[in-house]
């Protein structure tokens, strides 16, 4: 043999790279991710509809709603994201007689919670505006 034992466990040690583990680039010099506004968007806009009498805001034409709240879609929703951290702002419907406060601090922590999870991103900042006041009630199922 050439002086190689099977078995022994050598140390990795790269004095030159700082790390237990030769080729290995420190984390903190491997680059960053960055999070389009578009994701922070869809996330947020599916946050909304898990908060229960809130929905996505009907489409509006020159601030005329336009048809009904969709109770089933994603909201209306905007983000810029910079760096870590964004600002987000979401349109939404609220279920008479529900208070509109309770509705948009819901939605608010909705919003941060499930955009902290999913992408890492912390939101500083949430405007939620309610442009609709009625919700439709869920389909009843014509079958029983």
């Amino acid at each position: 043999m050439n002086g190689t034992t099977f078995g022994d466990s050598v140390p990795d040690t790269d004095t030159t790279a700082g790390s237990e583990h030769p080729g290995r680039v420190p984390p903190e010099e491997r680059g960053r991710l960055t999070v389009d506004d578009r994701v922070v968007e869809k996330v947020a806009g599916y946050a909304v509809t898990v908060v229960t009498d809130a929905a996505a805001a009907p489409r509006r034409v020159l601030g005329v709603n336009i048809g009904a709240a969709r109770p089933a879609g994603a909201a209306s929703v905007h983000a810029q994201v910079r760096d870590d951290i964004a600002s987000v702002h979401a349109a939404i419907a609220v279920r008479w007689p529900r208070s509109v406060q309770e509705v948009a601090d819901e939605v608010r922590e909705r919003i941060r919670s499930e955009v902290a999870a999913i992408t890492g991103v912390r939101v500083d900042h949430v405007d939620v505006e309610v442009v609709s006041m009625t919700l439709p009630d869920s389909a009843e199922p014509r079958v029983r």
